[in-house]
């Protein structure tokens, strides 16, 4: 985000609209078709939408290596924003440069599909990303569904680390500053919200991150009204205000003050990928905004992630690397000692996932591999924010030794398990029910090698053991 520099862009001519009565949609096509407008009747129909300056709107961005990145004519980034890396987002860049439409149409009354070829954010020269945004925005009742897609088509076919997606970055007006999210172990089960960030809290700038177990986050205003992010395949988002207490609780869509939500999630963006999320806007109260979220998002029966067309949000760490996209048939990996296949943040019950279990193909030169199962429990540091960065007052060091205590982390699980691999394709299962402190609420698994070899992985899924 551009906090600096106030940008003048948009005529009524660029716009396009859609309605079902109660929300109303607007997208820029000046802007690769950022949402630049959005309104409820039952909250007054005031526009909720920041854009002061082309870094902010509802877009897609998209994060990627190398770091910094330098465009196909020997085009650097401009200092302050190198350190993003490759990073193409809907609007424009931070130079003025806007993005390109493709195509727009109109799909019924209460949709409409757009596709542009976005612009390096970090460049001031206009420089064109290698891939094209897709995005779909569809109206049902109080709900706007995003479903945004990303098609990759760049020169550069290094494999780079998996970076932090924005799920897409939200910035609304001034008047939208509470941020609100249940933060605990008991999802689903209409435990007390927090309020994140709030009036004369002298919180919300720098950014916070926290996780969120029922995968939603709400911005709202002083009548308790406002908007909720929901994100099924995240739970861990950014959030804030920019920029202090004195501008909470009023501004304008061209104010320099803005609440911001962004989920997060980790992927590798491979250099022909088409890759798709799906998010949903509910407008509303909080108790509409989490109802929606308890409706949608909860997880009943195995945790499961197949491989078969996609990595399903897992990553990786250290020497390991797959055939890149498309998958043919599951996470095809050759790995050193150490390197590891990492899962998604998420949530579940130890009790009622018992076993780990691993379908797939392991090869090595002594004929196994050992592997490190290791699991890292929902514990009290997960039940606060932290500080994103530290700037001005706002430092994270202090703030991690202020809350050492009372918001500390468990030490991750973990065992040893040696498997078979012969080149034959078994299904490994791994008992967790004898790992000591495997009970509660659990949040992440990682699967680390321990020597060199190959394997082929279709799926991945924790089960009761039956």
């Amino acid at each position: 985000m551009n906090t600096g520099r106030k940008q003048q862009y948009s005529s009524d001519t660029s716009m396009r609209y859609i309605s079902n009565g109660r929300l109303k949609l607007g997208i820029d096509l000046a802007l690769g078709g950022a949402v630049t407008y959005l309104s409820d009747k039952a909250n007054g129909g005031e526009n909720m939408i920041n854009s002061y300056d082309w870094g902010r709107q509802i877009q897609m961005s998209y994060y990627s290596g190398p770091w910094p990145y330098i465009g196909p004519n020997g085009e650097r980034p401009t200092p302050e924003w190198e350190g993003l890396g490759w990073n193409p987002i809907q609007s424009g860049d931070a130079g003025g440069h806007r993005s390109r439409i493709i195509s727009f149409e109109y799909k019924g009354k209460n949709a409409m599909l757009v596709r542009s070829i976005p612009m390096q954010w970090p460049h001031k020269t206009g420089v064109p990303g290698e891939c094209v945004f897709e995005c779909l925005y569809t109206l049902r009742d109080n709900v706007i569904d995003m479903k945004a897609t990303i098609h990759n088509n760049r020169s550069d076919k290094t494999q780079y680390t998996a970076g932090s997606q924005e799920m897409p970055a939200v910035y609304t007006n001034g008047k939208w500053y509470k941020l609100v999210s249940y933060l605990g172990d008991k999802p689903f089960e209409d435990k007390p919200v927090t309020t994140i960030v709030d009036k004369n809290d002298k919180k919300g700038w720098p950014w916070v991150h926290f996780y969120t177990p029922e995968k939603w986050v709400a911005l709202l205003d002083e009548k308790g009204y406002g908007i909720g992010v929901f994100q099924p395949e995240v739970l861990t988002f950014n959030g804030g205000f920019h920029p202090n207490d004195a501008h909470k609780g009023f501004g304008g869509e061209k104010g320099v003050q803005t609440g911001h939500v962004a989920p997060i999630g980790r992927q590798i963006l491979d250099y022909n990928i088409t890759w798709t999320y799906e998010t949903a806007l509910i407008l509303g109260t909080l108790n509409d905004i989490r109802g929606y979220a308890k409706k949608h998002g909860q997880q009943s029966g195995a945790m499961e992630w197949s491989f078969l067309q996609n990595r399903n949000n897992w990553y990786y760490h250290g020497e390991i690397k797959d055939s890149g996209f498309p998958l043919q048939g599951g996470l095809d990996i050759s790995f050193k000692k150490n390197a590891a296949l990492v899962g998604p943040v998420t949530f579940w019950n130890a009790t009622a996932h018992s076993h780990l279990e691993i379908d797939g193909t392991f090869k090595s030169t002594d004929g196994q591999v050992l592997v490190e199962v290791e699991i890292q429990p929902v514990s009290s540091s997960d039940f606060t924010d932290w500080l994103n960065w530290s700037e001005g007052a706002s430092s994270v060091e202090a703030e991690n030794k202020a809350k050492a205590t009372s918001f500390s982390k468990k030490a991750a699980l973990s065992l040893q398990q040696t498997l078979p691999a012969d080149g034959e394709r078994k299904k490994y299962r791994i008992d967790l029910s004898t790992l000591t402190g495997y009970t509660g609420a659990m949040k992440s698994l990682r699967i680390k090698f321990l020597n060199d070899g190959h394997a082929k992985v279709s799926n991945i899924k924790l089960t009761n053991g039956k």
